[in-house]
């Protein structure tokens, strides 16, 4: 056990040096570092290889850096090695170890990477946290229900939790040396191809570490895959007990075929040939995965839009190519409009409370994509990716804002910029490989 432990810890060794290697630079890990000097647990929830480890071994790299940290004080637990679950289970025998290796006297920062692999992890990390000890817990788990569940319900006001996404597409051009302070127009008159280029790769690969720091587009497709076949195909379906196999594969292929579409329950029941209870119970366990997500209606005040049945999305448009194995240039493909679509809800996840996310619908039909309603402020998105400089202002936007007050909204286009006042109406005309921009603008 301690053999293993002293492998998981190498920086307990005097003189140690972590690895120099480019990296990926996550817009929340100053967030992390910050909350390290708060007493609730840290919690980093996510989907397998989507950066949980290497946050936390970034964290520890900075904490050590200093005088002000001794190494002996960070204990870093994985219990992807299993031999070390039994130690954190036996309360006895993990405080005479965090004693015994500790620093007296100081603080003790206790790293629980894969924590959904621990028996009642939310219980036990409960039950340290509730003795008042000098520790620190920062812990990980790769989004299984298990321990979604275990620490929302049993560390209900003592944790802090993270919820952590692929990589953004900001973070994506920040990796490439792309400067994203420059002027909008002035990226658009001389570098708009270079944009929409990498645009195009980031929609196609998508945004998992390992896959945007992997050179070619074949090592990009195979490490995707391994992704899907590992994490959709057997994680998921291992950790649900599911039997159906064929009848599971048969529900993520569907759901890719209605990506953007209405999330239709006896639609899917009936297509893939299985039980109502069933397509609930899966579709809940992929969102809970963070391999799907649902968009709620919004129909509050705004006036005959009833529907409530949810729009579907993937997390990842890499993880949706490879349910079909398709990673044919956008100009190439009769899905394009929707994968963009995707692209920027999966950007607006990432920054944005999903609690401010909806879609309007009347019982007409017509649509608006997105909305962000924070208070009583309300900004619609629009995609319409098609080439053109058109300037047209989408009807619903111009009917929305007489039942509704409406400052301004936002009109996502292939390669267009431009701005257009329509009344009291401000309307944003943007390309969508400036979607990094949208938080600025909501």
């Amino acid at each position: 056990m301690k053999t293993t432990f002293d492998i998981q810890n190498p920086w307990r060794i005097p003189g140690y040096t972590f690895p120099q290697k480019a990296c990926i630079r996550r817009d929340v890990f100053e967030d992390l570092l910050k909350d390290l000097d708060k007493k609730p647990v840290t919690i980093m929830i996510g989907s397998r290889q989507v950066g949980k480890t290497f946050l936390m071994k970034k964290l520890i790299k900075r904490m050590t850096a200093g005088k002000d940290i001794d190494p002996r004080q960070v204990f870093y637990f994985n219990f992807d090695a299993l031999n070390l679950i039994d130690l954190i289970g036996n309360d006895r025998d993990f405080l005479d170890f965090i004693t015994h290796y500790g620093v007296p006297g100081k603080k003790s920062y206790v790293f629980l990477d894969e924590a959904q692999r621990i028996p009642e992890a939310g219980l036990i990390i409960k039950k340290y946290y509730d003795l008042d000890l000098n520790i620190k817990f920062i812990v990980s788990g790769s989004s299984s229900l298990e321990i979604r569940n275990q620490v929302r319900e049993t560390l209900a006001g003592r944790k802090r939790l993270f919820e952590l996404y692929p990589v953004s597409f900001k973070e994506f051009l920040c990796f490439r040396k792309q400067d994203m302070h420059d002027d909008l127009s002035m990226i658009m008159k001389f570098e708009s191809d270079r944009y929409h280029s990498l645009m195009q790769e980031f929609i196609l690969f998508g945004g998992y570490p390992g896959v945007v720091t992997t050179d070619g587009a074949e090592d990009k497709i195979r490490l995707l895959r391994e992704i899907y076949n590992a994490y959709v195909q057997k994680d998921i379906s291992d950790f649900l007990k599911i039997e159906d196999i064929p009848g599971f594969n048969r529900l993520v292929h569907f759901t890719a075929s209605q990506t953007g579409g209405l999330c239709k329950i006896n639609e899917i029941s009936k297509n893939i040939r299985i039980s109502r209870h069933f397509v609930e119970k899966y579709l809940f366990s992929l969102e809970q995965t963070y391999i799907i997500s649902l968009l709620r209606p919004y129909f509050v005040n705004l006036g005959k839009a009833i529907i409530k049945t949810p729009k579907l999305y993937f997390c990842d448009t890499g993880i949706r190519n490879s349910v079909f194995s398709q990673f044919e240039p956008l100009e190439n493909r009769t899905d394009a409009g929707i994968l963009v679509e995707n692209f920027v809800y999966s950007e607006l996840i990432k920054y944005v409370d999903k609690d401010h996310l909806w879609f309007y619908r009347t019982t007409g039909g017509s649509e608006i994509d997105f909305l962000f309603v924070r208070g009583n402020s309300v900004v619609p998105i629009e995609c319409k990716y098609s080439s053109g400089r058109q300037k047209i202002v989408p009807y619903i936007l111009t009917s929305l804002s007489k039942s509704t007050e409406l400052e301004k909204a936002v009109v996502i286009t292939k390669d267009y910029l431009y701005e257009k006042q329509r009344e009291n109406l401000r309307v944003l005309f943007r390309p969508a490989w400036s979607v990094y921009r949208l938080l600025g603008i909501l």
